[in-house]
């Protein structure tokens, strides 16, 4: 059916005639063509306004070099009335053409199944603010079998287009293929099998705040994929990628674990010996009073808790426990309480640091 063809007249050619699958291979290359603005907005990865303009126009001009070459390839074919020394170009041209066209459309037909993969089986979470869509251990898998069903439905259409469909009778090939595999299988399988792990046991999922002590990030969890872990710094607030294997392998706290009354933490004071406890304990109440004041994350319906933790050499280490309610704004709690305890520290004259207990004297007079 697709072997049928079409004729028309064109006044440099006189009568072309073109299969139907001619046809439809240019007429996909002008659909993508006249349709790449709504093709490129429903990629995710285009929301910047730069971004959205730099792959809109490659998409543009890909697709216009992919459409030209086939488009020369028939033309020639029809100029050419047997075989030509100028066939071997148009042979050429079409099977650059068809494979490039093979890659863009199995592109975007995967990209946009599994952008229904995770609508589908994903899930929105709201993280400081903003709505992410975030996958899970069901779409994750999904999209996998996407993709490799896909890579293989390519390589077939790839092996007819080029004519080397004898491939598929060469055990070797497979096994060159298996080969490869086995031979990076330390490059792609940790991490693709840790994410899975991650996925599936759902303790750090989107919108966990997480501390890693080991890379010294306090952050959100925004994105676990196949490959890596995509974190908000909560410090700079720029996106940190962690590879999945690294991340299984340091220790994470999950903060966002938390009781009813919020994330407790605690911000620890040294003091010099010679204050009252008493004194001490007033002094820690009004800064948790006052640092609720300059930060809503603060927790005001819960009563503060002062310890008294060490009696050191040089100093009285106290530490005042609090309750953050929003742990998004854990940062700005802490800075409140540092806040607080600075400007209440002048106001009573209680220093905030390690007494100077040693003194250098100077040398007696001589005689």
């Amino acid at each position: 059916m697709l072997a049928a063809l079409v004729t028309f007249s064109l006044p440099w050619l006189g009568r072309v005639s073109i299969s139907v699958f001619d046809v439809v291979v240019l007429c996909l290359n002008a659909l993508i063509f006249l349709f790449s603005k709504r093709i490129i907005k429903a990629l995710p990865a285009s929301r910047d306004e730069s971004n959205y303009k730099t792959r809109l126009w490659a998409l543009r001009f890909i697709n216009l070099v992919l459409f030209l070459l086939y488009l020369g390839s028939v033309l020639l074919q029809q100029h050419n009335a047997g075989p030509q020394p100028d066939q071997s170009v148009q042979v050429l041209a079409r099977q650059l053409s068809q494979t490039g066209l093979t890659l863009l459309v199995a592109f975007l037909l995967t990209h946009f199944i599994q952008v229904f993969v995770v609508k589908r089986f994903g899930r929105v979470r709201e993280i400081d603010g903003v709505e992410y869509r975030t996958e899970t251990y069901q779409s994750e898998m999904y999209s996998l079998i996407v993709l490799i069903i896909a890579i293989i439905v390519v390589f077939l259409v790839l092996l007819n287009i080029w004519k080397i469909t004898s491939l598929l009778q060469a055990t070797s090939v497979f096994g060159g293929l298996l080969l490869i595999l086995y031979s990076t299988k330390d490059v792609w399988a940790p991490d693709n099998i840790n994410g899975l792990i991650l996925l599936y046991n759902g303790n750090i999922e989107p919108g966990s705040l997480v501390r890693v002590e080991k890379y010294d990030l306090l952050a959100i969890v925004l994105q676990t994929s196949l490959t890596q872990t995509v974190l908000k710094d909560l410090v700079q607030r720029n996106q940190v990628i962690i590879p999945n294997s690294k991340l299984r392998n340091a220790k994470i706290e999950i903060l966002t674990k938390a009781t009813p009354n919020g994330l407790i933490q605690y911000a620890e004071f040294k003091l010099s010996y010679g204050i009252s406890s008493e004194q001490a304990e007033a002094f820690f109440q009004a800064v948790w009073q006052q640092a609720c004041t300059l930060s809503k994350a603060i927790n005001a319906d819960q009563a503060p808790k002062v310890r008294l933790y060490s009696n050191s050499d040089h100093a009285v280490v106290w530490r005042l426990f609090y309750y953050v309610g929003n742990v998004y704004r854990l940062l700005d709690a802490r800075y409140a309480i540092n806040r607080a305890a600075y400007d209440l520290s002048q106001q009573t004259g209680i220093e905030l640091k390690t007494p100077v207990l040693y003194q250098a004297e100077s040398a007696p007079d001589q005689v």
